[in-house]
């Protein structure tokens, strides 16, 4: 009876119950751990959290995948040739803002209506994400002038994330959401999960799992439903690129950098806030640019079309090496 609920140690590990659990305890490890930093800043804490919560708990999976781990895992050298094809697919992460702004659009008029007021109104969205319009009538009430107030509740803002005006705030920024997040992710979800539940499932549903278990993990909005189901939308899309471009790389390498550059952007667009102007990105009720918008589709068109069917012939030609090992390798 015992022995019959114990794991399959001829089955690839995790099964899709194995990766699921890793994925809760991930979020739990990485919680608890960062409210137990959280005296040294929420940056610091999430780090803190994602290095050893998710990390710990990355570490201890791989441990159970069966030889050869290096190869499995993906820890291995990134062929210089795929860099360029990476690049092309940063943009994406473009396109899932543009998604948002059209969300946001319709989140703001659904309010509209169901208050019976005016839907032209494009800070009505952004007060339900930032809390700028609580934080003023509160400072107003207690006797500062509107701009006092409103420059208030943006510094309060900024030292609850970043301070903009701060290099080392933007420092730590930078190697929390562009250095640790990236790797300890993709090491335990492209690394550790998704090998073996795309030997279980298969490439096309195997990569998708992964990519839900992975958006699990991703912030939503909550202000609307239209933006957390494009939030949803977009964290699927992005996490189902990162898988196809850890097979087609077969490097963990390749979806970290890819990851890297997504956050680089994002938190770029927080830092230069105020500073320039980049519409669609740091500027309320705005769109990204007619061309900026088709330039980015055409790019991770061709560059997800060309990076999956590389993908498609690794798996297959990996899957004929697995069955038949010895004769292709004399030969």
């Amino acid at each position: 009876m015992m022995n019959s609920q114990q794991p399959d140690p001829s089955q690839p590990y995790p099964s899709v119950r194995g990766a699921l659990m890793l994925t809760l305890m991930a979020m739990i490890a990485a919680g608890f751990t960062g409210i137990a930093f959280i005296d040294f800043g929420l940056l610091a804490a999430v780090g803190i959290g994602q290095a050893i919560g998710v990390g710990a708990v990355a570490t201890m999976g791989a441990q159970r995948v069966p030889e050869p781990q290096a190869q499995r895992l993906g820890l291995r050298g990134l062929d210089l040739e795929a860099i360029p094809l990476i690049l092309c697919l940063v943009p994406a992460v473009l396109l899932a803002s543009e998604l948002d702004n059209i969300a946001t659009d319709f989140s703001d008029a659904d309010s509209g209506i169901l208050a019976g007021e005016s839907a032209e109104d494009p800070a009505e969205g952004e007060s339900e994400r930032y809390d700028y319009e609580a934080n003023d009538a509160y400072d107003i009430a207690s006797g500062y002038d509107e701009e006092d107030a409103d420059e208030s509740a943006e510094k309060e803002e900024s030292l609850e994330l970043i301070d903009r005006d701060d290099p080392a705030s933007i420092l730590q920024a930078f190697v929390v959401m562009v250095g640790i997040s990236p790797i300890v992710e993709e090491f335990l979800f492209r690394g550790v999960i998704q090998q073996g539940i795309v030997q279980r499932l298969g490439l096309v549903r195997g990569v998708s799992v992964v990519a839900l278990l992975w958006t699990l993990l991703r912030p939503a909005p909550i202000a609307g439903f239209s933006r957390f189901l494009a939030a949803v939308i977009a964290s699927f899309a992005l996490g189902w690129a990162l898988g196809i471009v850890r097979i087609a790389t077969r490097s963990i390498l390749g979806p970290i950098l890819l990851a890297s550059g997504w956050a680089a952007i994002g938190l770029a667009a927080i830092v230069l806030e105020g500073r320039i102007e980049l519409p669609g990105m740091n500027v309320s009720g705005t769109h990204l640019p007619v061309l900026v918008t088709l330039t980015s589709a055409i790019l991770v068109a061709w560059a997800g079309r060309t990076v999956f069917l590389e993908a498609q012939r690794r798996f297959a030609a990996e899957r004929d090496g697995e069955r038949h090992p010895p004769e292709s390798i004399e030969r």
